[in-house]
């Protein structure tokens, strides 16, 4: 297999390709259809490289250790100005404690002021609220706590820049997602280049989920927020190296917090755009979309 292997460590996404590589060219009779059929099978199914990449993961014990801040006590922590209206902070996810150790993850024009554009517990359990407050405003810190009395864990993600409205993915590497405990402490799954999916909004479609969707696949994704505004879900992703990150895959919602910490620059101009292109012909869009055709109008401007 060293044929197969560079001397420099690859990343986990090339590596699986490689052990596939690798065991093709084992074969002492390909399969019908040969080598270049299984490959460009294998091409085409993210999913199961995805579910592979895991795999081996587990298989060799090679888990990281993802906590980055070994519990969260309040005491002298220097979190950031968090700027809520009409709402008690005891009824918050996001404490001090957790704001500081948060903060330390963000990029530093995301960690000096807080607005709590969001919250289930002061604004009701209603989407389109949430919609409203988290759309092309800005990059949002998501906290999400499961309907379940004793749990004391919560989770979430912080999505960099603007959340749109499209039928595919889109965001930055700078995303990530967390689970937090007053215990266990904080711990941080960044993105791992294996894809692009980063986070995903979609509402009012037939063709496709409708919700708000970090990491992952369709249907499998990281962290997904239905629309109904119930229930949720969790799947270990590639994207983020991240395992699963509720106590069970799919879960009832208990509170939903979001907060942005770096205000847009679009908002009232590009995102509105953006937003009637879309709108516009949300079906063929989406079809164009899956068909990996690119849409000039609703992605960055074409470089001529």
């Amino acid at each position: 297999m060293a044929e197969f292997w560079s001397k420099e460590e690859p990343t986990w996404a090339v590596a699986c390709d490689r052990v596939v590589e690798w065991i093709l060219h084992s074969k002492e009779e390909p399969s019908i259809g040969g080598i270049g059929v299984w490959r460009a099978w294998w091409g085409e199914n993210a999913m199961l490289r995805e579910l592979l990449q895991l795999a081996l993961r587990k298989a060799l014990n090679l888990e990281p250790s993802r906590v980055v801040v070994a519990g969260i006590s309040e005491g002298n922590l220097r979190s950031p100005k968090l700027n809520t209206k009409h709402i008690d902070s005891d009824l918050l996810l996001m404490t001090g404690g957790l704001g500081w150790a948060l903060s330390r993850e963000l990029p530093a024009y995301s960690r000096k002021c807080w607005q709590l554009a969001y919250s289930s517990r002061r604004d009701g359990r209603s989407w389109s609220t949430f919609q409203g407050a988290t759309e092309n405003r800005g990059s949002i810190l998501l906290l999400v706590s499961e309907e379940k009395k004793r749990s004391k864990r919560v989770f979430g993600a912080y999505l960099d820049g603007d959340i749109l409205r499209l039928p595919s993915w889109h965001g930055t590497p700078q995303n990530f997602l967390f689970s937090a405990d007053k215990d266990t402490g904080l711990s941080v799954y960044r993105t791992t280049g294996y894809n692009d999916h980063y986070q995903y909004l979609n509402y009012a479609r037939e063709t496709l989920p409708n919700g708000l969707g970090v990491g992952g696949q369709m249907e499998h994704f990281g962290l997904w927020i239905d629309c109904g505004f119930v229930n949720g879900s969790s799947s270990s992703t590639a994207t983020y190296d991240s395992p699963q990150l509720s106590v069970h895959r799919d879960f009832a919602i208990g509170s939903i917090e979001a907060w942005v910490v770096c205000a847009s620059t679009n908002a009232g101009s590009s995102g509105e755009k953006t937003k009637a292109a879309v709108v516009a012909n949300p079906d063929a869009v989406a079809l164009l979309e899956m068909a990996n055709r690119p849409m000039y109008s609703v992605h960055e401007k074409r470089v001529e």
